[in-house]
């Protein structure tokens, strides 16, 4: 439970994380010089075990010869001890920086986390070498290091692709224009697959704007795809692998969970269907039961639901906004957590506010599987819907069984007309001179949750 806690925890910061330069260089025709004092490498690392470094990362080496150094320009830097961390990520404000530090350390710290180092020398002019070594030398000065982080559009791999591309006159842009072969989603979705916390997450809380399709140039936010996308621009002298790692191979593409998701909701919506009517046959733990786990469920889905309309309404992170996961999520289902924990204490009526609860989420879920009919509804969240909708229906049938049955009529015995619920279900209260007698009563009690009007 520990570990499934902080995994959830990192998924989470993670999820907050996601969501949340420019002078033209001309090239210059003149070829290297034979002794060039500068060589710049573009660094790849390859992906980690921690949430934060799953897609892995990008680093520029600059090596002098004269000065006899070798330093790494790292744009992935922040302050992840800092008490700022979490509200600044809520809102999609958090600042990274760019940090330099020699190769040794580098390769020490990576070499610890079992991570890949690759180095690609670029095949630059001279005068393009000095001029991104100026440029880098001048942005990691304290007033213009820092930047606000986006995932997709401004990292640790976006900052040197640019960069690279402004010193080559565009050379890497203007061979990256063709569409990429999945979309931001179904990177992200492959390359956290093995860690569900984190895949689960990220799948639910961004909305549509990581499902258009992308260009070459755009699927370079992945450490990866920088270093092909520099290869196939012809900008690679020479290649060279710094440090191994012995990881199974990537994911080549995102997984394909819908059916299971379906199954799995169905077998929970049997389970709340059979729970649902265990209970209305009086039982009391299987109606407490049952209204814990109503209210477990409308608290879980109503808290997303508030999550996503926080993300969309009050922060930066635009890969959050229009999220139709709203629908499924709705946060109407809180009100599920309250009359469900009403339920398991047996108070009249509460399984009749909670089948209508269930009823809004079941039309809701069905709602956002309509509206894919229409060309403004393209999220990919099949997952969500395949588990959501059967899990409200069932929901709403399990409640609607126990309003269907006498289950919060109180057990009288003859000659105990003032005994209490405390034997499994509610008190009504004692018998008033004008109540008719108890055979008569129950003679008379409607199905629902209360007796039937006298």
């Amino acid at each position: 439970m520990h570990w499934l806690f902080r995994r959830t925890l990192w998924a989470t910061l993670l999820v907050l994380g996601f969501i949340s330069t420019s002078s033209r260089w001309a090239r210059a025709d003149t070829s290297p010089s034979p002794a060039d004092e500068l060589t710049i490498s573009l660094l790849t690392f390859g992906p980690g075990d921690h949430p934060f470094t799953k897609f892995g990362h990008n680093g520029l080496l600059v090596e002098d010869k004269v000065r006899g150094t070798s330093v790494v320009y790292n744009y992935g830097t922040f302050a992840f001890g800092s008490i700022a961390l979490i509200p600044k990520f809520l809102l999609g404000k958090y600042r990274y920086w760019l940090s330099v530090q020699r190769l040794d350390a580098t390769l020490a710290v990576y070499a610890a986390d079992n991570r890949s180092v690759v180095a690609q020398e670029l095949a630059l002019t001279a005068q393009e070498k000095r001029m991104m070594a100026e440029f880098l030398a001048w942005n990691a000065r304290d007033e213009n290091k820092y930047y606000l982080f986006d995932y997709y559009r401004d990292n640790c791999a976006t900052r040197v692709r640019d960069l690279v591309d402004r010193a080559t006159a565009g050379a890497l842009s203007r061979i990256s224009t063709d569409p990429a072969d999945t979309t931001w989603r179904g990177h992200t979705e492959r390359l956290t697959a093995d860690d569900l916390p984190v895949f689960l997450g990220l799948y639910v809380a961004m909305g549509n704007v990581i499902d258009r399709p992308i260009t070459r140039w755009e699927e370079m936010f992945l450490p990866s795809k920088l270093a092909v996308g520099v290869k196939r621009a012809g900008l690679v002298a020479r290649e060279t692998v710094l440090l191994d790692a012995r990881r199974p191979p990537l994911r080549p593409s995102p997984p394909s969970w819908s059916l299971r998701a379906l199954l799995a909701g169905i077998v929970a919506a049997v389970g709340l269907v059979a729970l649902g009517r265990v209970a209305a046959r009086g039982f009391r733990g299987a109606r407490a039961l049952a209204g814990i786990t109503l209210a477990s469920l409308g608290l879980i889905f109503g808290i997303l639901g508030c999550l996503f309309v926080f993300l969309w309404a009050f922060t930066n992170h635009e890969v959050a906004h229009h999220n139709e996961n709203i629908l499924p999520c709705t946060p109407l289902a809180l009100g599920l957590a309250a009359h469900g924990v009403r339920m398991a204490r047996g108070v009249p009526r509460s399984a009749l506010h909670a089948r209508t609860i269930a009823l809004v989420g079941f039309a809701c879920s069905l709602l956002g599987l309509v509206l894919k009919l229409l060309p403004w509804f393209s999220q990919e969240n099949g997952l969500v819907l395949a588990f959501a909708i059967p899990v409200w229906g069932g929901a709403a049938l399990a409640a609607h069984a126990m309003v269907a049955t006498a289950t919060f009529l109180p057990a009288r015995r003859a000659g105990s007309n003032d005994a209490k619920s405390s034997r499994g279900v509610m008190d009504v209260g004692a018998p008033s001179p004008n109540r008719p007698s108890d055979a008569a009563s129950d003679a008379t009690t409607a199905p629902g949750d209360a007796p039937a009007p006298r």
